[in-house]
C-alpha cells in the first residue's frame, strides 16, 4: 500500500495491483491517481476477499481467501522467472545469478 511509490507515480504506471488494502479509506486524498491513470489505459486489479470500495475502479477482481495471496504471488514470480529468465535466457542475467544471488542453490 504504501511500500516505495509516491501516489502520483500511479499515473505513470501501466499495471497496478491493489492488494490489501482499501485506498477509497486510507488514501482517500491520493485515490484520483487510479481513476486518472485508468483513463490513460492503466489495467488495474484488485486482489481482496470481498468486493470492497476500490473494486469499482478495477478492470479485474480476484477473490482471494486469506492466506491464498502468497500461493498467487509465488506462482506470478514463476511464470516471470520462467517466461523472462529461463525461456529468454540473457548472458547478463544468468552471469549476474550465479555470482550475485543464492538462486542457483533454490533450483
Amino acid at each position: 500500500q504504501t511500500d516505495v511509490c509516491e501516489s502520483a507515480d500511479w499515473y505513470n504506471s501501466k499495471f497496478i495491483v491493489s492488494m490489501a488494502a482499501n485506498m477509497n479509506m486510507t488514501r482517500t486524498p491520493d485515490v484520483h491517481f487510479i481513476s486518472e491513470a485508468r483513463t490513460e489505459g492503466t489495467k488495474f486489479v484488485v486482489l481482496a476477499p470481498d468486493f470492497r470500495q476500490i473494486a469499482k475502479y478495477c478492470d479485474e477482481w480476484i477473490p482471494i481467501q486469506a492466506g491464498q495471496d502468497t500461493a498467487l504471488w509465488m506462482a506470478a514470480k514463476h511464470v516471470i522467472l520462467k517466461e523472462y529468465d529461463i525461456d529468454r535466457q540473457v548472458p547478463y542475467f544468468i552471469d549476474d545469478v550465479k555470482r550475485d544471488t543464492d538462486l542457483p542453490f533454490l533450483v
